[in-house]
């Protein structure tokens, strides 16, 4: 994307931008600028994940609430992001 404004500025230190140019002060001066920036500056990052458990590291036993929460409030901490957890219990297949 290029975009291409009037940069003025008085010697007060104030500035102004404007598409066309503009007419300026005795004590303006205007500054043509052309800024190119590539489009990918406007795409919202896309997060990814990828958890791997080993098998060795299987634990059948209950996780508690405690355990949890500890993990949601860490995610929201370090991300900012809110997170939502579920254990949920495999049912085994009646032969």
């Amino acid at each position: 994307m290029k975009v291409r404004k009037w940069l003025t500025i008085n010697k007060r230190g104030s500035a102004r931008l404007t598409q066309g140019r503009p007419d300026v002060s005795w004590d303006e001066v205007s500054v043509y600028l052309e800024v190119n920036l590539p489009k990918e500056l406007f795409e919202k990052p896309r997060l990814e994940a990828t958890i791997n458990i080993p098998e060795e590291t299987a634990n059948t036993q209950p996780i508690s609430v405690e355990v949890i929460e500890n993990v949601k409030e860490a995610i929201k901490t370090a991300t900012g992001l809110t997170f939502s957890i579920n254990v949920i219990k495999e049912e085994k297949e009646n032969d």
